[in-house]
């Protein structure tokens, strides 16, 4: 089996002994599950983090039922203050679009922003649209199906640089044309893999770890290199959300203290790690 699905069942196996228990975005999820295996291995002390979507680590957190909350999206200041919440980044990563096409390998597709926000708008419909050497065959959209904040990277991007998209962006939206939702990133990457004629958008370790076919975009190949270079154009910063005088907070910080610290961890799932500039100042955080 694919090695998010086994790392997802390997965490759940220890949830009820959990000392500190977080929840949210599915983006980073794969790197949280690796760098809570390899704490636990080192340090003893166990972190169950629960993918469940950048909106439903919000309700989380809020609720005071989780340590820690998880979103892909920032949460605007003044939300953070009259929450007595403070939130800081973790890592960054790359939205990626993946096909199921018959006959096509992994880059061999190159997409522009136009072509992909109509593949999204649901304004391409067949994919002899977008190249004649293409199969006859009609267009799926996969998407998120819970509130997502891969969604918002992703829409967000189009409705900012792609001509045609003209629905809302945001962590849900009101898709068109013959779209079927997925739950998480990896609901996602299992709904590409199952249906022909697929088109849809995760973050790249789930590409990459489920062998999904992946498109360029504006002629660059999605790899760690590009998104750390900048030349990727969806890439972003996922963000931790806590309260300062939780009763777990002093240890989530010195779990992502020492997740810091382990960078290379990040890095063999193509993730990239903070600069250490970002790091001091999540530090100076942790330490008011």
């Amino acid at each position: 089996m694919k090695l998010i699905t086994a790392v997802v069942a390997a965490t759940f196996t220890f949830t009820a002994q959990a000392q500190v228990i977080g929840a949210g975005a599915s983006f980073p999820a794969p790197v949280y599950f690796k760098w809570a295996a390899e704490y636990e291995k080192e340090t003893g002390k166990k972190i169950n983090y629960q993918s469940i979507g950048s909106s439903g680590g919000i309700k989380q957190i809020n609720a005071k039922t989780v340590d820690f909350g998880a979103s892909d999206v920032a949460v605007k200041d003044d939300v953070l203050k009259k929450n007595g919440q403070v939130q800081f980044p973790t890592v960054m990563g790359g939205v990626v679009v993946v096909v199921n096409i018959p006959g096509i390998e992994k880059n061999q597709i190159n997409l522009n922003t136009d072509q992909v926000g109509k593949l999204f708008a649901g304004k391409i419909n067949n994919w002899k649209e977008i190249d004649g050497s293409l199969p006859n065959m009609p267009v799926t959209i996969i998407h998120r199906a819970d509130g997502s904040g891969t969604t918002a990277i992703f829409t967000t991007y189009l409705a900012e640089n792609a001509k045609d998209f003209h629905l809302k962006p945001g962590k849900a939206v009101k898709w068109e044309g013959n779209a079927v939702g997925g739950k998480g990133n990896a609901g996602v990457a299992a709904m590409v893999n199952q249906v022909k004629g697929s088109v849809g958008y995760v973050e790249y370790a789930y590409a990459k770890q489920n062998e999904l076919t992946t498109t360029k975009l504006n002629g660059v190949t999605p790899s760690a290199d590009t998104f750390k270079s900048g030349d990727w154009d969806i890439t972003a910063k996922t963000f931790i959300i806590v309260y300062p005088d939780g009763k777990n907070t002093k240890a989530v910080y010195e779990f992502f203290d020492w997740a810091y610290k382990n960078d290379q961890i990040a890095e063999s799932l193509d993730y990239v790690p903070l600069s250490d500039v970002t790091k001091a100042e999540s530090r100076k955080i942790w330490n008011q």
